[in-house]
């Protein structure tokens, strides 16, 4: 029997015809094998290139079986085209494997036109050679074709050549963020038709290419993106105030980048407040919901805490005598519920209620959002914080700089004492764990208690110096405080040296 043009390809035609088809069959199988192995599995060849390879082997072996030998040729030659085809894309599918080797797979379009440029010409050297159909004939019948194809589907048309020029130009690769009109969404990759993209819903959207290559396309991987907030603050605060509020407490936000550094911009002269824009930096886009979240969530705790209104607008006041008695009923129920929280202190305890009346005036009440510091270590502290509801933690850096966490705080219990009552920088930090309200007391209050009653400095900076004695322990392995006649007189020296009395 003579060899099949696929047989002529392989060298198999020196070969007696019984060990032809065995080989064959042997391909057959091998690719059958091929295409189990690779079915379910993201490889570099697919299991329709091993079909392809196997059915054309399979298909020439059974071409001789065909009793009218015309009709076998014809056959043995669409195996034949067949086999090309599946080393077309063999070799394709292996060099785009190579050259995006480490990548994320970005567009099929460039390789796939190629391989249907390298069918047609295959399929139009095996109608010339086996078949004798001119080739400027088919031409001539295809262009005509052709463009009547053209102008049924110039859209689809329009959409792949969109997608091609994308694939070459690649303004985006696989999972950057990107934004084209009102879609956004991070990119999966480029197909013939549609550029997919997947929303933070998780709505996969495919978006046709020509839209995209026709509009502005927004990408945000860039390195980092700027998002802001804009917020209207009272005409009583200073802007550097405002500013410096704010950007304290970007420094605590731990997806906020420190370089490009954030800034607040004085915008606006509203008709009822300041105009502000704070513009922050993220690294990553997709996170961007979340972070202005955290951002604007630990702004209204910041601003509440420093007393900076947010005003809206109001069109009428009325000014009335008559709640004059209820103002003061709750200006005394508030100065009770204070010296009650004040009583849970240690050595506020055994203060006389004129003494502790001394220290209401000059109380104030906070907030601070889970995550916020309250002080840190190595700053001036000129104010203590008493716990009336919530959880903080506290914590401070060993001497080989290790972050050591010291305790766990809540209702009654008082932070940073040691340094308003000697006016040394903070040994510890603090911060919120859950949402936190404290009473925050300043040295004035202190300093007309002590002037009044010199004997209650004694007794508060007795207990103050035992308490401060075990957070060293926790730091320092037990280190003093300066060694110079115990750590009680040093501080007694301290606060009468800070408090003139």
């Amino acid at each position: 029997m003579v060899p099949t043009p696929l047989q002529s390809m392989l060298g198999l035609d020196a070969l007696h015809r019984d060990l032809r088809t065995l080989v064959e069959s042997v391909l057959v199988l091998f690719g059958l094998l091929g295409a189990f192995a690779v079915r379910r599995r993201k490889r570099a060849v697919t299991a329709t290139t091993f079909l392809l390879l196997s059915g054309s082997a399979l298909i020439d072996a059974g071409s001789r079986f065909i009793p009218n030998e015309q009709v076998g040729q014809k056959v043995a030659v669409a195996a034949f085209v067949l086999f090309l085809f599946g080393v077309i894309r063999l070799v394709l599918e292996f060099v785009d494997a190579i050259t995006r080797r480490g990548k994320v797979h970005f567009s099929t379009i460039g390789k796939d036109l190629l391989m249907l440029v390298l069918w047609f010409v295959v399929v139009m050297v095996v109608l010339y050679t086996d078949f004798g159909v001119q080739p400027l004939s088919i031409l001539t019948t295809t262009t005509v074709f052709a463009a009547v194809l053209g102008f049924a589907l110039q859209e689809t048309l329009g959409n792949i050549f969109s997608g091609l020029s994308l694939s070459m130009g690649r303004p985006f690769d696989p999972g950057d963020w990107i934004r084209s009109g009102h879609y956004v969404g991070q990119v999966n990759g480029i197909a013939w038709r549609a550029t997919t993209i997947v929303t933070r819903a998780n709505e996969r959207l495919e978006v046709p290419n020509s839209v995209i290559a026709k509009d502005v396309l927004f990408n945000y991987a860039t390195g980092h993106v700027v998002d802001e907030i804009t917020v209207g603050i009272s005409y009583s605060v200073p802007p550097n105030h405002v500013r410096e509020v704010v950007l304290t407490l970007l420094h605590d936000v731990p997806q906020v980048l420190r370089d490009p550094p954030p800034e607040v911009l004085a915008w606006d002269y509203l008709d009822f407040a300041i105009q502000y824009r704070i513009k922050y930096s993220i690294a990553d886009y997709g996170a961007q919901e979340h972070v202005r979240d955290r951002v604007a969530s630990s702004l209204w705790y910041a601003l509440r805490r420093h007393r900076i209104e947010i005003p809206f607008p109001t069109r009428t006041v009325h000014v009335r005598d008559a709640g004059r008695d209820e103002d003061e009923a709750a200006d005394a129920e508030f100065e009770r519920e204070l010296m009650t929280d004040l009583r849970q202190v240690d050595w506020l305890r055994g203060l006389r209620d004129d003494e502790l009346r001394l220290l209401v005036p000059t109380v104030s009440v906070r907030q601070f959002g889970a995550g916020e510091m309250l002080v840190r270590a190595g700053e001036a502290g000129e104010s203590m914080f008493i716990v009336r509801s919530g959880r903080a933690e506290v914590f401070g850096q060993t001497a080989d700089g290790q972050v050591r966490h010291i305790a766990e705080i809540g209702r009654g219990v008082v932070t940073g004492e040691m340094a308003l009552m000697t006016g040394e920088p903070r040994n510890a930090s603090v911060r919120a764990i859950t949402d936190l309200e404290v009473i925050e007391m300043d040295r004035e209050g202190f300093t007309r208690l002590f002037k009044e009653h010199p004997d209650a400095a004694a007794s508060i900076g007795d207990i103050i110096a035992a308490r401060n004695r075990d957070r060293l322990e926790k730091l320092s392995s037990g280190d003093t405080l300066d060694g110079k006649g115990g750590p009680h007189r040093w501080l007694l020296n301290k606060m009468r040296e800070l408090f003139d009395f």
